[in-house]
């Protein structure tokens, strides 16, 4: 049965295989997989990092990172940003992925957090899951590598 948590960063971290998997399995722009690992550390230091953890027994199955700040257009909204989330393939099953959603919703509006904004890749599209949990499209983000 997978259980969810809430973790240290360092569980993350330690874990850079299934980061990879992420990181794969994700992402359009795959110029080089190299985390900040000492910004993620510091914004965690200074309580502007909050991370989940889903574990299968004693290895870790998925997890959630979001980043922690005011809303800069209300000073009443403390916001959580979703920076990453994952599960393994293997662990993705029985609603599973939903539940540990929910949990982390939960276990942020438990943290003071009144706005959550998730971070949905185009090549994993799981906003139809955020719908059902009573989630809207706040806007669309646009990138483009401009590196010389």
């Amino acid at each position: 049965m997978i259980e969810f948590s809430r973790c240290p960063f360092q569980i993350v971290e330690d874990n850079f295989h299934l980061i990879e998997q992420h990181w794969q399995e994700v992402v359009s722009d795959k110029r080089d997989l190299a985390p900040h690992w000492e910004f993620f550390r510091e914004a965690e230091k200074g309580k502007h990092l909050i991370c989940f953890s889903a574990k299968n027994g004693d290895e870790l199955a998925g997890y959630a990172v979001f980043l922690i700040q005011p809303d800069l257009h209300s000073r009443h909204t403390l916001l959580a940003y979703n920076d990453a989330v994952f599960m393994r393939r293997d662990c993705r099953k029985n609603g599973t992925g939903k539940a540990f959603l929910e949990y982390c919703d939960q276990e942020l509006a438990k943290s003071g957090i009144n706005l959550i904004l998730w971070h949905v890749k185009p090549k994993r599209d799981f906003s139809g899951v955020l719908k059902t949990m009573g989630y809207q499209e706040f806007s669309t983000i646009y990138g483009r590598n401009v590196s010389v």
